[in-house]
């Protein structure tokens, strides 16, 4: 279990409250977390989390499987060497159904533990700042930040028209 840190958490109700708020802490330097029960681009925007490295660990998957696809094909041809009609023992032409096989598998398996561990599946971590309501109807944002750092986020929030700003210590 990770320990929650200290931060602001800030309630809205309104979209366009939760916009006008994460603007203002971005532009004051914070860094600010967004969670709500479906996807809001125009707060996404805003918030701006950068891109995922789900894509890198997918790469990679796919290139170890081409290697292992290519190295299990090429292995067993020359641990077995069967010539027929004179033709070279390695052939590269009737790897690629293996290789591209391998280069899938591996990389969809890549892809689904790095969702999983990027998406913080399974939950046995907390997710520092959330609240049920999060997940009803409610937007929530969370600045980590200590603790006097904090208060000042919980002011601009509560100017910005959040129902609830609070600082959470851990």
């Amino acid at each position: 279990m990770s320990q929650t840190k200290s931060g602001a958490l800030g309630v809205f109700q309104y979209l366009d409250d939760a916009i006008a708020a994460a603007r203002q802490l971005k532009s004051a330097g914070y860094t600010v977390h967004a969670m709500t029960p479906t996807l809001y681009p125009e707060l996404q925007a805003t918030v701006d989390p950068g891109p995922s490295g789900v894509r890198w660990v997918t790469l990679t998957g796919a290139l170890l499987g081409i290697a292992g696809g290519a190295t299990l094909a090429i292995w067993t041809s020359l641990d077995w060497p069967l010539i027929t009609g004179g033709k070279e023992i390695v052939s590269l032409a009737p790897y690629l159904v293996i290789t591209f096989e391998s280069m899938v598998l591996v990389g969809s398996i890549f892809n689904l533990l790095a969702m999983l561990v990027f998406g913080g599946l399974p939950g046995w971590m907390r997710a520092e700042g959330y609240d049920q309501r999060f997940s009803e109807d409610r937007i929530g944002l969370w600045v980590p930040a200590d603790a006097a750092t904090a208060e000042k986020a919980a002011a601009v929030m509560q100017a910005e028209g959040a129902e609830e700003a609070r600082v959470a210590t851990g």
